[in-house]
Order: structure tokens, then sequence, then C-alpha cells
């Protein structure tokens, strides 16, 4: 048995066997123990078991294998503090560990296989409330790690209010009938999320995923009173991602059958760690690409099933984690799990444009990073959005180096302890994405016209920016300024209206151009409102380094789709109740495009509308059958253009002011904005939309 140096004292020391005689350097302290321990690792049938992992409890720098009789040799070294502990470890099987051995005596290990087939009747264990507390959920060992997860978007990921919005078409905007008829929405009763037995009246705007994707007779999908016959059967895999921890059979499963915890905590801890293997080839998510293992095996004592939690530690050895090693945790291929998805056209008789024979990349934030500089030097997702715990002994709160043990683990490096926090684009004081971004300007200017080229740069992520979600947009808003005031942009790229506009029209289709004046009839519900016109001309197709299909060398820049809309102008004018608007149009042509909307208030976080202004648009465009652009990604058959900033590159564009003579000191000012929602579908649901200032820079000339 080892003598443990705080248990000891100088001289002979009675093992039970033997008496051992212990050397020391200091009359006070005995010396540390090292000798070779042999011993044997066996599988639950008493079989011997090869190539499992044996080591000392927290060095992996001890490890060796089991040769194929299940025999292993491993030097022991006696820890200076903590209880020495042998462990065995292998995929697919509970790490176990001995603290309990001496020289010349063989250990034997028993290592007991996770079995398949996965345990529908299992019940999902509660990550608790981030609290130090006696309970018996995640909190009592790991309050840190829940802490984390529950101010995470994970938590959120079944509960998110925009994500039920587009599930079911209805919006928590307009909450009384008379308000849901003045937007000209629909009101009636339908399934309250997070309640599957409940219903309430709503406000439907749109048809939403279940009425988009089934055909339910006249009613809506989600009408408590649907028939059996007409009960929607296709629910576009929503819940496979956003609400794994439904209890029962896994994939396909309605996103309304989320509840209790399923509901409350999306992506909890026990889903994550009850995933035994992620496999590209199959569909993301639950539905087959994280393989969830509950433990079908009998428990003993307080437990109803055998323990298991996979991992990313080879010795995890206490018996309530049951822990057993998945070292895909510790790779991006983890996250790819749900952030990386190809579909096929899900509206009923709907096909995909011939671009995408292997199916629309909708998610591709794995494959931007595996084509990325991160992947090359081996920096995975968890890097960024797994921050290591740099003050944490290990991933048990209660845990130091002085009690190291099978119950309270080992003393761990940082980048073995890593947050939960699952770190989004706006986390942290100074959010993630700011620190990965860099705009650079550069001026010039040539008699009255001053020329700027911006780049703006993607330094500090694995991935495209913005990544994820084919909503998010990244905006860059360009506004030139002299003696005296705002100058006119008179080349380069203007916002598309995808980035908002409270009205759009074509000159000489909607508009018309007369002597001194335009008519646009539509204008007249804006009558009184001071706002500005501004007025873009098609010029072609941008030429951009791309992502995926749009990356190619041998597509010419209308293949990319990246329409460039040149400034004619921008005035402020007021329209009145006939339309009319007082402007020149002798600066205006037929097929111009000409929005209405309140100037731009850099001050403001709310999202705005920006189409005309000169700027870029960074966002992967997917497009509907009916060309539709900036679609939630169920209605989606195509991809217009992805022009977002690749990991380790820059987009670059150029621009160009009118000066006037009598102007000096021009400046030129770039506020670059993430907007997680887009336009026009933050105004039909009503949502609280932002757009949330990234990075502001100026220079002068």
């Amino acid at each position: 048995m080892i003598c443990f140096f705080l248990a000891c004292t100088q001289g002979a020391v009675d093992t039970g066997q033997s008496v051992l005689v212990i050397e020391t350097a200091d009359p006070g302290l005995p010396a540390l123990q090292s000798f070779e321990v042999q011993g044997t690792v066996l599988d639950q049938d008493g079989s011997p078991l090869p190539q499992a992992s044996v080591l000392m409890g927290g060095l992996p720098e001890t490890r060796v294998e089991s040769d194929d009789d299940g025999q292993f040799s491993l030097w022991y070294e006696e820890p200076a503090q903590g209880t020495p502990v042998i462990v065995a470890g292998k995929q697919g099987y509970r790490a176990i560990g001995v603290d309990y051995f001496e020289e010349g005596t063989p250990v034997s290990l028993t290592l007991n296989a996770v079995l398949a087939p996965d345990n529908v009747d299992y019940s999902y264990q509660a990550p608790g409330d981030g609290q130090d507390s006696a309970d018996e959920s995640c909190s009592h060992c790991h309050t840190r790690f829940v802490a984390d997860f529950l101010s995470s978007k994970h938590a959120e990921a079944a509960q998110n209010p925009k994500l039920q919005a587009l599930y079911a078409g209805a919006a928590e905007a307009w909450d009384t009938q008379q308000a849901c008829q003045e937007i000209g929405g629909t009101w009636g009763l339908g399934h309250l999320p997070g309640h599957p037995q409940d219903a309430a009246e709503r406000c439907y705007v749109a048809p939403g995923v279940l009425n988009d994707l089934n055909d339910c007779g006249a009613a809506r999908c989600d009408d408590p009173d649907l028939a059996p016959a007409d009960a929607p059967g296709d629910f576009g895999a929503c819940a496979d991602c956003h609400a794994p921890g439904i209890e029962g059979e896994l994939g396909g499963r309605n996103l309304h059958d989320a509840q209790g915890m399923g509901y409350e905590l999306g992506v909890h801890c026990d889903v994550c760690h009850k995933v035994s293997e992620v496999d590209l080839e199959q569909p993301p998510g639950v539905a087959g690409r994280l393989k969830i293992q509950r433990p079908s095996e009998l428990g003993k004592g307080v437990f109803d099933w055998a323990p298991v939690y996979f991992g990313p530690l080879l010795d995890v050895p206490n018996v309530v984690m049951g822990g057993s090693v998945v070292p895909q945790f510790n790779e991006a291929l983890f996250c790819a799990g749900c952030h990386e998805q190809e579909q096929s056209a899900l509206l009923p008789g709907e096909s995909l444009d011939s671009r995408w024979p292997d199916g629309l990349p909708i998610h591709s934030t794995f494959s931007e990073w595996s084509d990325g500089p991160y992947a090359d030097q081996d920096v995975p997702c968890q890097h960024c959005h797994m921050p290591a715990d740099v003050n944490a002994n290990n991933a048990v709160d209660r845990s130091t180096a002085a009690n190291s043990s099978i119950t309270f683990g080992f003393s761990r490096p940082p980048e073995d302890v890593r947050r939960h926090s699952f770190q989004g684009p706006l986390s942290g004081e100074r959010p993630l994405i700011s620190g990965a971004l860099h705009v650079e300007l550069n001026l010039e200017q040539d008699g009255q016209i001053l020329h700027a080229q911006i780049g703006v740069s993607n330094m500090g992520a694995g991935h495209a920016i913005p990544t994820g979600e084919p909503m998010r947009a990244l905006i860059l808003v360009l506004e030139a300024q002299s003696s005296c005031g705002t100058l006119q942009a008179s080349a380069g790229p203007t916002l598309p209206v995808e980035t908002g506009a409270w009205l759009s029209g074509e000159s000489g289709q909607e508009i018309t151009l007369e002597t001194d004046h335009i008519v646009w009839p539509e204008a007249s519900v804006l009558a009184g409102q001071v706002l500005e016109l501004r007025a873009v001309r098609f010029s072609g197709f941008q030429d951009y380094a791309g992502l995926g299909h749009f990356s190619q060398e041998s597509l010419s820049p209308t293949d990319k789709g990246l329409a460039l809309e040149e400034p004619v102008g921008i005035w402020t004018i007021t329209p009145n109740d006939q339309g009319r608007i007082d402007l020149d149009p002798q600066q205006l042509k037929a097929g111009d495009q000409l929005v209405l909307s309140p100037a731009w208030d850099p001050s403001s976080s709310e999202i705005q509308a920006l189409a005309g202004l000169p700027g870029q648009h960074f966002a992967k465009v997917l497009v509907d059958s009916a060309g539709d652009t900036m679609v939630p990604h169920h209605r989606a058959v195509s991809i217009q253009s992805d022009n977002r900033v690749a990991p380790g590159s820059f987009q670059v564009s150029q621009h160009s002011f009118v000066l006037p003579e009598s102007c000096t000191d021009p400046k030129l000012q770039a506020t670059l904005l993430y907007r997680p929602h887009p336009w026009e579908l933050a105004n039909t649901y009503g949502w609280q939309a932002q757009d949330h200032p990234i990075l502001e820079t100026e220079q002068s000339w």
C-alpha cells in the first residue's frame, strides 16, 4: 500500500504486509515513492481488453496501452499532493480508477462497456440553477459550468421567441385582435410554445415552417382543433438541433413537443454529454449526426440506469459520472454536429437551383473553418467559444490540488477546463466579433473628387463573418463630411434593398418623372414626414472573393450575383398626400431604384432602413422560388451571392464623393454593424431587432 506523506512519520511504517523503511533527506518529510505497477484490464465479461489506456490520474504523460492480453506495465511516481490513482479508460467504455495498490502486487481493472441501443426511456438529468447546492443536479459539482451554460445561447435554443415565431408564423408583438388585424394579421387559436397541451389566441402574420411544409386543410398547422388526418408530419428538422433534449424518440420531432427542461434549457448538459460520436455523413443534430447514447444498463442504488457521461478526458473514474472518453469533444468536428448543414428544397413541389446538386449549404461554419488557417494551426472552435478557465483546478468546483482524487478529480491544465459559456459574436465586454474584424481606410483627393478605399478584414475568427444562420449580415455604412456638411457619393457600391427601406420603387414604373417633380402614389401614406429619398443606378455586378461555390475563379462577376448599384443622389424630401415629391428629376433616369426612409442615426441601436446609403452588405443571400431574398432557410432554393469575409481574408470596396470647391477638411467615417435579423423579417414579425455597432473608424484628408 502507498504511504502518503501527510500520514507518514519518519522511520518504519507498518504496511500490513511488511515494514517499509523510508529514507528522507528532510527528517520531517518522507521520500516520495516510485515503482513499476503491472496489471490487467478486463471488460465487463471478464475477458482481457486490449488497447485500453492506463495512466496515473491527471498525468497523461504516464499513459500506456494494454496489450492483446489486456496486460500493462506503468511506472508510478507518487504525487506531492492528493491521492494517487491508477485509471483505465477506452472509447466506448466507462473509465475506472483504483487508489489502493502496492509494489509487486498486480492490479486488475474492469471496464464496463456503454451498450447499445440508445435508451428512449431515459430521463435527462437537470443541470440545476448554477448555484452551489446539495441537490443531485450538475450544479452540485460543476457550478461554474452550469452558470456559464445558463447565460449562453445554447440554453435559449428551444425557447427563443424568434425561432418559435418563424416556426408557427405567429408574432408576439401584436397581442390583441384589433392590433393584429390592423397590421393585416390573422387572429386565431394556436399552440402555446413550451406547453404542448395548451393553446392561446395569437397573431399570425406569415405561413411559418409548419404551414409552408404541410397541407393542413383549411386550418393552420398548429390549430389545436385540427383533425388528426390534417396534422402536420414535416417539421423541417428544427427540433433536431434547437430542441435535442425532447424526451423519447430522437430526430424528426415537432418543435412543439418541447416542454419542461427540453424547452426551457434547449441544448443542455445531459444532451451534449450523451453524444458518443459525431458522424458527418448523417443528418444534422440528433437525427443522426450526433449519435446519442443514453444508458440502457440498469443502475445500482440511487441510479435507475448505470451512469455514463461522455467527454474529452480519459481519466474521469468517478462512478457517479461513468466517464467515457470521446476525443471528438475537443475537436471542431463536434460543433459540426449542428453547425454544418446542406439541405434539399423543403417546400413541397420545389427543387434547388442546379448549382447545388449536393444540397444547399445553409450552415457552413465547419467547412469554413476546415478551409481556413485555424484548421491548419489545429485551433478548433472550442478555443474561442469555450475559453480556458485559468483559475480552476478542474471541472469540479470543490477541487483543489490537495484533494485530487477519484471523487474530486485531478489537477488539469487550463486547456482541459473550458468555460461552458459558448460565446457568440456579441459575448463579452468587448464582443467577440469586434476582436475578429478590422477596418482600414485610405483616402485620396483628385480635384473635386474624394476617392476612398475601404478594406474589411477577418483576422481573428476561424470561420467567415458573419457565419451560422444565413439571416445574419455585416453592414458597412460610409459617411463623408467636410466643412460644408455631408458629401454626396458619386461612385461605388451602395447598400441593397435587403438592408431596409420604408418604401422602394423604380423610376418609370411605380414612380413617374414630371417636369419639376416626381409622383410616387404609394408615398402618400408617408405624407408630411421628413424623409430621405435615395436613388441608385444598376451598373453591373461586383467581383469579390466569395466563399464555397462563389470562391471559384472561373465565375464571372455576373455569376457571383452581387449587384453594383451606384449612387445617384440623396435628398431630404416631404411627400404630400397625393404622393408628389418636389424634386428636380433631371438627375434621374428610367430604371433607377428609389427608396424612402428616415435619415440614418448612427447613435441609435435600433434596426434602421439603410438601403441606398454608400457602403457594403456582407451576407449569404438566400433566395426562394419567388425571387425574394434574405428568406428563412426552410424556404430557400438557391443562394444569390455570398461575399461574407472569409477567415484570414479581406474584402475591399472603392467609393467616391463629390467635394465642392468651397469645401475643406474632408473626412470619411466608416461604421461596421452586425445585424442578426433581416429588415423584412424583423418588420413582418415586429421584432425589437438591433443593429450592433462593431467598429467605427474615420480618416481625414
